[in-house]
């Protein structure tokens, strides 16, 4: 007689909470539903690791980005130190040079004057003496300039290469260099550059310098704005110049020291030389160009550099913004 097989519903066994462990042996289990995992295991093993290996490419990506970003940050405040540094290296040696120049010129000129000045006191004025060491003032006094021009001479405008130079790869350079100085302030960044424009002869160097300087100032200026905002602005000036306007939303620039800006040691920072836009200005004008500065309403300020084209040496009249 052939031996009954057991057999046993699933689906009951599943209701009644009963394990398959919990059988008698050799029994038959009918009507099993296998799981997802014995259904997908495969494709559930192969999911998972996908997410896994994508997860660890993003890990390792953020990771890379923000050692990137450290690395710029410290680049940048290393660029910074030093820029501070030669600027006050720089400013230290013209000081010395300029001093030590003029130092024995002026001496003699106030030691001649003062004997001029006792010729001409005494009771019988000696006007021929006095005439005499007046000359040599005069004469001390343009030996004194000749001084101060041959100081100057070496960033005179003549002693740096210049070159075809298209301004809005120098803005783009630039806006690149402060990327993070950008980001890290909360600044919004606009920028409209026209095309087409004329390329003008200028040395690259001095003129990204230029640009530099007063955008960092721009986002110096917003430290405490509310609203900070960047815009910079290139077009066509004239017959065939080329304008530069840098706008902010900053503390913007008080009325009466418009005027005095653009003056060497001139400066409204608590640790400012006063030589920043002195140089910007020395270097527009040894491009024969022309920089300005005005109110940006309804707050901040507008600095505006106009340089001519390639094709015409001659400055280009400029109206403000």
């Amino acid at each position: 007689m052939p031996i009954q097989k057991l057999l046993f519903d699933w689906r009951q066994l599943q209701r009644w909470g009963i394990t398959e462990s919990k059988l008698p042996a050799g029994g038959e289990i009918r009507f099993h539903e296998l799981s997802i995992w014995e259904q997908y295991k495969t494709q559930i093993l192969a999911i998972t690791g996908a997410i896994l290996a994508q997860a660890i490419l993003i890990g390792w990506l953020l990771h890379e980005r923000q050692y990137r970003h450290r690395a710029e940050r410290t680049a940048r405040e290393a660029f910074s130190e030093r820029a501070q540094m030669n600027r006050m290296a720089t400013a230290g040696e013209l000081s010395a040079a300029i001093a030590h120049e003029i130092k024995q010129p002026i001496t003699g000129i106030v030691t001649m004057a003062n004997a001029a000045l006792r010729w001409l006191s005494k009771e019988s004025p000696d006007i021929g003496r006095a005439r005499e060491l007046m000359d040599k003032v005069v004469a001390a006094g343009h030996h004194t300039s000749d001084i101060i021009t041959n100081v100057r001479g070496p960033f005179g405008k003549d002693t740096q290469e210049k070159s075809s130079t298209d301004v809005n790869k120098l803005i783009r350079t630039v806006l690149g260099v402060v990327y993070i100085d950008v980001r890290k302030h909360g600044i919004e960044s606009h920028l409209n550059l026209g095309e087409q424009l004329p390329p003008i002869i200028g040395n690259e160097v001095q003129l990204q310098q230029v640009i530099l300087n007063l955008v960092m100032n721009a986002i110096d200026s917003m430290d405490s704005a509310e609203h900070r905002a960047l815009s910079i602005k290139s077009e066509i000036a004239g017959q065939n110049g080329v304008r530069v306007s840098i706008a902010d939303t900053g503390s913007g620039i008080d009325v009466a020291n418009l005027d005095q800006i653009f003056k060497p040691m001139f400066t409204t920072k608590a640790r400012g030389m006063g030589l920043g836009l002195a140089i910007c200005k020395s270097v527009i004008e040894s491009h024969n160009g022309r920089i300005w500065a005005s109110a940006n309403i309804p707050r901040g300020s507008i600095f505006s550099i106009g340089i001519t084209g390639e094709r015409h040496q001659a400055l280009v009249p400029h109206g403000h913004r």
